[in-house]
C-alpha cells in the first residue's frame, strides 16, 4: 500500500496540492468485518476542482480508495 500512497501523493502533488493538505486529508478508515462488500483502503478529502476532482476519484478507484471533495468558496 506504501507505494500506492506515493503514487497518489506525487500525482495529487503534481496537480498543485500542498504537501500539508495531502497528508492532513488522507487518514486510514476502519475496516468491516462484511464478506459481501468492498473494503476501502483509506481516504482522500480535497477541495473540488471541476475536471480535476472526477480524474482524481477515478485512480482512486484503482487504489480501493475513498475520495471525498469539499466545497471551495470563492
Amino acid at each position: 500500500m506504501k507505494e500506492e500512497e506515493k503514487h497518489l501523493h506525487k500525482v495529487l502533488q503534481s496537480n498543485g496540492y500542498d504537501n500539508a493538505i495531502i497528508r492532513a486529508s488522507s487518514k486510514e478508515l476502519p475496516f468491516k468485518d462484511h464478506t459481501n462488500t468492498v473494503q476501502k483502503k483509506g481516504y482522500i478529502l480535497t477541495p473540488y476542482i471541476a475536471g480535476l476532482s472526477e480524474s482524481i476519484q477515478r485512480a482512486c478507484r484503482d487504489f480501493d480508495i475513498k475520495a471525498a471533495f469539499k466545497s471551495v468558496r470563492h
